[in-house]
């Protein structure tokens, strides 16, 4: 390979690895889904589920003592 060759690719090769670091620090300052700021799901969503099972398992219980 000629020297200007072997320059270019030298030069690609650091320019993806740069590219590739700095993504992954801003990556980790913005933070991905899921943490405080921007959660996966909120808490009312959880209480509102949890409030639906727990109706539905307070009438399988009624169920089963009336069948007992």
């Amino acid at each position: 390979m000629s020297r200007k060759k072997v320059l270019i690719l030298g030069i690609v090769i650091i320019m993806t690895i740069t590219g590739f670091i700095l993504g992954q620090a801003v990556n980790a300052v913005a933070g991905g889904p899921g943490g405080e700021s921007d959660p996966l799901v909120t808490k009312s969503y959880i209480d509102g589920e949890v409030s639906k099972l727990q109706t539905q398992i307070d009438s399988l219980k009624a169920e089963v003592e009336k069948l007992k």
